[in-house]
């Protein structure tokens, strides 16, 4: 496959001032590159005696409780020791099992949560040890020590006021907030992809403790095991400053007969979060792509008899399943529910990369890039937005669309726009120059895009993607111009892949 090969347009692109450093806190850094994999852990029966010795011989300050199959069961840390051991044991150290003191079924994350996730869990909990597990299996372990070297107040700011926060209106306060935050990261040159994790990962947890509120506040419990999943920007965690609501529920397989009471309740339940949700800043989805909608509230097994007809009887609404299906992350409840969805949307489009080009024909004709023949901006002509681009449907949307084709073609379960370029590049479907070309061009589109959101709504109370390239600096506007004809050669690449499929 050919690369770039005009590197005046490369070193434009990586050259610039716009082209941004990474800010201090890392929102998308995950706990897979920071947990410490050499963990200790015992069995319930040890001896609390050989473990305190065990503990003080590593100078670690905890033990984490396995079966035989390494799922944590419980966490003993050095307070415990002192606070029970001496308080319940006595003497009889020798002769005590470890699982007398432990702290049962301890919070834990996966590799792939977040730092930020991290803190949200060790701040709820008032705890400072978090098993890290992959499934059920223990993998590593992070701690508050660890994460309190990085000296970084900003998150611990956010996550305070997440704390504190018990009503929507609170939230929406967090959220309007987050505006300046983003103009300040803006104007410091932090880069975009992790201003739109931070955003991703705030507005993920205004979901969870407002649902958590609504089940709480409902009065009875869930009669069966569900699974929220969020899907487009949030799927992504590309949230920009003002997404809507998109969610769906999964839920456990359940007797037919007892189908009126199950829907009332999660009915119930979808209603109130959608309210509150919209009374924090999130606006009701215009196509309905809330759990209120009984498309997108049912058993899992009719989940994957929904996506197995989206598949075999192509339609109208096919394209608009298929992003929404695969642009989709877990929320909140039951994970394995989620990821049974998820892994065979996954085996299900490996069979049919014929949906691949209908995705790609509608998708192609739907927008253009506002880029003419003679390296002209293509603005918009109408009276109210003359002279504008949109940035959003025509820039970003190219670049999320093409990452998203060249993906499912080849078998990539990544989610986020980046991740499935550097994926792509991985495996040799983009070579490496044509993939740094392709991220650095989103990164710019991304930034002006967050930049005009943030210039409309703070002078004109405007919720728009418009942006007047007559306003920016020369130097600018020839870096947003390489921008658009990267995306151009992207749309070539899917292009170019689609036609095998003939």
């Amino acid at each position: 496959m050919e690369t770039v090969k005009n590197k005046d347009v490369s070193n434009l692109l990586q050259g610039s001032g716009v082209l941004y450093r990474i800010s201090s806190f890392q929102y998308h850094e995950t706990l897979g590159n920071l947990m410490e994999r050499d963990v200790y852990h015992c069995r319930p029966d040890d001896s609390v005696g050989l473990v305190a010795a065990e503990m003080a011989r590593r100078r670690i300050s905890s033990v984490v409780v396995t079966d035989e199959r390494l799922k944590p069961l419980g966490i003993v840390t050095e307070r415990d020791m002192v606070r029970k051991v001496v308080g319940q044991c006595g003497d009889s150290i020798s002769d005590t099992r470890i699982a007398t003191i432990m702290t049962a079924d301890p919070a834990c994350l996966s590799p792939d949560d977040s730092l930020f996730d991290a803190l949200s869990v060790l701040s709820r909990f008032k705890i400072k040890h978090l098993p890290i597990v992959e499934g059920t299996t223990l993998v590593g372990i992070i701690t508050l020590r660890q994460i309190m070297k990085l000296r970084y107040a900003e998150p611990y700011v956010i996550i305070g006021q997440l704390e504190k926060a018990e009503t929507s209106a609170d939230f929406r306060i967090i959220k309007e907030e987050l505006i300046e935050l983003v103009k300040e990261k803006l104007e410091a040159n932090t880069d975009p992809f992790d201003i739109v994790t931070m955003l991703s990962l705030v507005n993920a947890g205004i979901h969870k403790r407002l649902l958590n509120k609504t089940i709480e506040e409902h009065g009875t419990s869930p009669p069966v095991d569900f699974c929220f999943f969020v899907t487009g920007s949030h799927g992504r965690k590309e949230n920009l400053l003002f997404p809507d609501q998109d969610y769906c529920i999964i839920l456990d397989d359940y007797d037919d007969r007892l189908h009126n009471e199950i829907d009332r309740y999660f009915l119930d339940i979808a209603q109130n979060f959608s309210t509150a949700l919209d009374e924090a800043g999130f606006p009701l989805c215009k196509g309905n792509v809330m759990g209120q909608n009984p498309t997108w509230r049912k058993r899992i097994s009719e989940w994957l008899l929904h996506v197995s007809y989206i598949f075999e009887h192509q339609g109208p609404f096919t394209v608009r399943y298929v992003t929404l299906i695969f642009d989709s992350a877990y929320l909140f409840g039951e994970k394995k529910l989620f990821d049974a969805y998820n892994q065979y949307a996954f085996r299900e489009i490996s069979k049919h990369h014929n949906i691949l080009r209908q995705l790609h024909e509608e998708e192609e004709g739907a927008h253009a890039v506002p880029l003419g023949l003679f390296n002209n901006f293509i603005t918009e002509k109408s009276r109210e937005h003359r002279g504008e681009i949109n940035m959003k449907r025509s820039g970003l949307i190219f670049i999320i669309e093409a990452a998203r084709i060249l993906a499912l073609k080849h078998g990539i379960t990544e989610t986020s726009t980046r991740s499935r370029l550097q994926a792509l590049a991985r495996k040799g479907v983009i070579q490496g120059d044509d993939a740094e070309y392709f991220e650095n061009a989103y990164r710019v589109i991304l930034y002006h895009t967050l930049q005009a959101q943030t210039d409309n709504y703070l002078s004109k109370k405007e919720e728009s993607y418009y942006l007047k390239p007559r306003e920016l600096s020369s130097q600018n506007r020839q870096i947003l111009k390489q921008a658009f004809k990267a995306v151009t050669r992207l749309k070539d690449i899917v292009a170019g892949e689609m036609g095998e499929l003939i």
